[in-house]
């Protein structure tokens, strides 16, 4: 191993070890739910993208998805409210509390949704850093992954949660999280199940408010009951821990994070 390699993984390893029973009272106590789980099959090669609004690109997300069509060396597929019926499956259709979500949070459903029940890649609508095709060859190979992603970019980046415990480990084992803006993934794997139940479970508790004050764009309106990371990366980033023996670790699809909108 060559020394930066050596210095990488010195500056990595958080010596973290994931206990059930360290989580009583928190979703990941859960076992995972097995009947969802299939073998894995090779990768399908191409990265969805979700506009889920009825509002226009701006210049900048128009380009974005240009740079990415150039860059990544895979198909881009992008789902926008005229094409996403296509893409739902007739035993899993949307959550009925969807039509309710905002803009941003219907992007957050449907990245878990296409995750589980298609697998491949899922970007923001931002430019890429370069090629995703080596993320693709090194996940496929590697078997016993099931998830490819970029390093969080530091502690400010881990998802605030109301579990103290759970709290305190994301915040100082923040170098086993995954960023939300880019990731490959294997479908019908335990990381994927556990994302895919606990959103609907989510949905299930916030429908009959999510229900009476719909979503703008931001989800900032009066009376709109989901906070901003409480149905993705209050899910995602725990099971980060849970199933980090799963992920495999790639900064080569991180996306540009700056000057997107």
């Amino acid at each position: 191993m060559g020394v930066i390699k050596q210095i990488f993984k010195f500056l990595f390893s958080s010596g973290y070890s994931y206990s059930k029973e360290r989580y009583r009272g928190s979703f990941l106590e859960k076992d995972c739910d097995l009947s969802q789980i299939k073998p894995l099959q090779p990768l399908e090669r191409r990265i969805f993208c979700f506009w889920t609004g009825d509002n226009e690109m701006s210049e900048n997300r128009l380009n974005a998805i240009a740079s990415l069509r150039e860059k990544a060396e895979v198909e881009i597929v992008l789902v926008t409210p005229a094409n996403l019926d296509k893409f739902i499956l007739t035993d899993f259709p949307l959550h009925k509390g969807y039509q309710y979500l905002s803009a941003v949070h219907k992007s957050d459903y449907l990245r878990c949704y296409f995750m589980h029940h298609y697998g491949g890649g899922y970007s923001d609508v931002k430019a890429p850093g370069g090629s995703w095709k080596s993320s693709f060859d090194k996940l496929e190979k590697q078997t016993y992954k099931w998830i490819a992603g970029y390093r969080e970019i530091g502690k400010r980046g881990a998802a605030q949660v109301e579990h103290p415990i759970l709290a305190m480990d994301l915040v100082n084992n923040w170098q086993l999280l995954i960023g939300n803006g880019a990731y490959i993934c294997h479908p019908y794997t335990p990381f994927t199940a556990d994302w895919y139940n606990e959103l609907h479970h989510r949905m299930d508790i916030y429908y009959r408010q999510l229900s009476e004050y719909p979503g703008n764009i931001m989800g900032d309106n009066e009376g709109y009951p989901i906070p901003w990371t409480g149905i993705l990366g209050q899910i995602f980033h725990p099971l980060c821990l849970k199933y980090m023996d799963g992920i495999i670790y790639s900064n080569k699809i991180k996306p540009v994070l700056s000057r997107y909108r």
